[in-house]
C-alpha cells in the first residue's frame, strides 16, 4: 500500500531540522546531476541552507538534542528486550555525530560567507532572471565548465555542512523511528485527541495514496485537532465529507 506522509513539528527547533533535511535532499539531488541548470538549482539550495543556519544556532541545538537521545537510549543498556548490538551501533552514531559537530570551529557557513564570488551570485539569485550572463559573466563562464569541475567545486562548497547533514540524518531517523503508531478514523473528516503530552516532538499522519484529501493539523501538548480537507485548488477547501482512515505517529525521542 502506497502511503503519503505529512509531518507536523511541535517546536520551532524540529521545524528547522525538517526544513534543513528537505534542503539537503534537494542540494544533493541536483549536485549529482550534470546539467548547468541542475547545478544552478544545487547552488540555490545551498544558499537556502546558509540562510537557515544563519538565523539560529542549529549546531548547538542539534548537539543538545542528540545528547538527550543518547541519554535516553543509554538507559536501555542491559535491557533483555533490546537488541544490544543495534543499540550500541546507534549510540556510536550519536557519539560520532556529536563529536564531528563539536569539532567544527566557528559559525556554520562562515567559509561560504567569506567567498565573494559565491556571495555575488547569492545576492542576484533571488532576483527573477538576476543571474543572466550579462549580469554575472563569471558565473556564466563557470556554468560552461566541464561538469566534473562544477561537481568538484560544489562538493567543496558543500563540505562544511557534511557534519551537520550526517548528524541531522541520525537525529531525525531516531526521532521518526520512535513514532508510536495508531490506526484511526476521522469521522466525516474530523478527529480530536486530548493530552498529547510535552514529550511529543513531531506528529506524522499517513494517508493512502489516492485519497483526495489533505490533513490540516493544529496541536499542542493538551489537544490535537485534525481536519481533512478536500485536495482541490481552492483558497477555502471544504472539509472532506467522508470518514477518513489514517495512521497517526507520535514521535518523542
Amino acid at each position: 500500500m502506497s502511503v503519503i506522509l505529512y509531518d507536523y513539528p511541535l517546536s520551532e527547533q524540529v521545524r528547522t531540522f525538517l526544513r534543513l533535511k528537505a534542503l539537503f535532499r534537494r542540494a544533493l539531488f541536483f549536485m549529482e546531476r550534470s546539467h548547468p541548470n541542475d547545478h544552478h538549482a544545487a547552488l540555490g539550495a545551498l544558499f537556502d541552507i546558509l540562510d537557515v543556519t544563519a538565523r539560529t544556532d542549529v549546531k548547538s541545538d542539534l548537539m543538545q538534542s542528540m545528547e538527550r537521545q543518547r541519554a535516553s537510549l543509554s538507559l536501555l543498556r542491559d535491557n533483555i528486550n533490546v537488541d544490544q548490538a543495534s543499540l550500541e551501533k546507534t549510540l556510536g552514531e550519536l557519539d560520532a555525530g556529536i563529536r564531528e559537530l563539536h569539532a567544527q570551529a566557528g559559525k556554520l557557513g562562515d567559509i561560504l560567507r567569506s567567498h565573494e564570488w559565491l556571495m555575488a551570485i547569492k545576492q542576484r539569485i533571488c532576483i527573477p532572471g538576476g543571474t543572466s550572463d550579462f549580469d554575472l559573466p563569471a558565473y556564466h563562464y563557470w556554468q560552461s565548465l566541464d561538469e566534473s569541475v562544477r561537481q568538484r567545486e560544489l562538493n567543496d562548497w558543500f563540505s562544511p555542512y557534511l557534519p551537520l547533514h550526517q548528524a541531522l540524518q541520525v537525529h531525525l531517523r531516531l526521532l521518526l523511528d520512535s513514532g508510536r503508531v495508531q490506526d484511526l478514523t476521522a469521522a466525516q473528516g474530523n478527529y480530536q485527541q486530548s493530552k498529547l503530552g510535552p514529550e511529543v516532538k513531531l506528529l506524522r499522519v499517513g494517508l493512502k495514496a489516492g485519497v483526495s484529501c489533505v490533513p490540516e493539523i493544529s496541536a499542542n501538548k493538551y489537544l490535537l485537532n485534525i481536519r481533512f480537507l478536500e485536495a482541490v485548488e481552492a483558497s477555502h477547501p471544504k472539509v472532506y465529507a467522508q470518514d477518513v482512515p489514517f495512521r497517526l505517529m507520535l514521535c518523542t525521542l
